[in-house]
């Protein structure tokens, strides 16, 4: 690994603004040119850009000038857990402020969440997909809704350590090192997973979530670009989940997403579980998903802004989540067992 240096001494109440990066160069300059618009002093805070053995010439970026110190590190790919964990390793501040390469700063995001992060709290924006113009109509349905939702958000809010995102994350250093930093849950790399596995050990440590109304972002998600990318996404997250449960099997009831995508327990589910079990498996059944899937198209066309479409996407993508939840499942079943899926 290697690291060029910033020139100047660090102050004790810098701000560390970590950022793992991999062959996205004109997106991270992106991410890069709204930090340097931040209403947070240019003084005060500090940019680490971790090149998880990139081969675009990220590197060059150092040769831009910012109004902010930017450090540029290197290290042979090992996935961004291990990528941000080296950025807290180099850094310098008190207040570690996690992002990606794919995310659009508002001007004040630094200035809200810093102020929100305190000792034993750990602090998240509001974040929306995309802006116009949109590139689907999946991705400008998705936009609108978080926008709504984003709304209606007046007040900081208190939420569960399963929300808690890699992507959009202030902390403390003493907080991030008690907690044990970034975990490789797939031990492959990537920290899918590690984010929700991240929250709850730094709940069990007695962290509180905090999610800031004011500190916004775009997150300008290739996997929320159109509803085949997403469906795509839901079904390769579902299925990789189960080493999340083998280290933590206390997390599974509480994830919203994966709660009535389960088989049916007849003896310990409570009936209302159940109802929703048997309603998930007809709406994630092979004949229903054909039709909901080639229904979507000619509702684009005729009825673009339509709450049946809506929810037509909704019903899609926890189909897939269902699907792939279920593969994870016989997978590990078969590799317990011995037995073909």
């Amino acid at each position: 690994m290697d690291c060029r240096e910033p020139g100047q001494n660090m102050s004790q109440d810098l701000i560390s603004v970590i950022i793992p990066t991999y062959n996205r160069k004109d997106s991270l300059m992106r991410t890069l040119d709204s930090l340097s618009r931040q209403t947070y002093s240019a003084e005060r805070f500090e940019v680490i850009v971790v090149d998880d053995g990139g081969s675009d010439g990220t590197d060059q970026l150092t040769k831009t000038t910012y109004p902010f110190r930017l450090l540029h590190c290197r290290q042979i790919n090992q996935g961004s857990a291990a990528a941000r964990n080296h950025g807290a390793q180099q850094s310098h501040g008190d207040v570690l402020v996690f992002i990606d390469d794919d995310m659009t700063l508002r001007s004040e995001y630094l200035a809200e969440i810093a102020g929100k992060t305190l000792p034993g709290t750990i602090a998240m924006g509001l974040w929306q997909p995309y802006e116009p113009p949109y590139p689907s109509h999946f991705s400008r349905a998705i936009a609108q809704q978080v926008a709504t939702q984003a709304a209606h958000a007046l007040r900081d809010e208190e939420v569960s350590y399963t929300e808690c995102t890699s992507n959009n994350l202030a902390v403390h250093r003493t907080d991030f090192m008690r907690v044990g930093m970034w975990q490789d849950v797939l031990g492959d790399g990537p920290t899918l997973w590690g984010d929700v596995e991240f929250g709850y050990r730094a709940w069990r440590k007695g962290c509180r979530f905090v999610r800031v109304a004011d500190a916004r972002l775009i997150h300008r998600d290739q996997h929320s670009a159109d509803l085949a990318a997403a469906s795509k996404r839901a079904y390769q997250v579902s299925r990789i989940v189960q080493p999340l449960f083998a280290l933590h099997p206390e997390i599974k009831e509480l994830l919203p997403m994966i709660r009535d995508k389960g088989p049916i327990e007849w003896r310990q589910n409570p009936p209302t579980l159940i109802l929703r079990k048997l309603a998930r498996q007809v709406v994630s059944s092979r004949p229903a998903m054909w039709i909901m899937e080639r229904a979507v198209p000619l509702l684009e066309r005729r009825a673009p802004g339509s709450k049946l479409l809506a929810l037509l996407y909704r019903w899609i993508i926890s189909g897939y989540i269902y699907r792939g939840y279920r593969e994870g499942l016989r997978s590990m079943i078969a590799q317990r067992t011995g037995l073909p899926r």
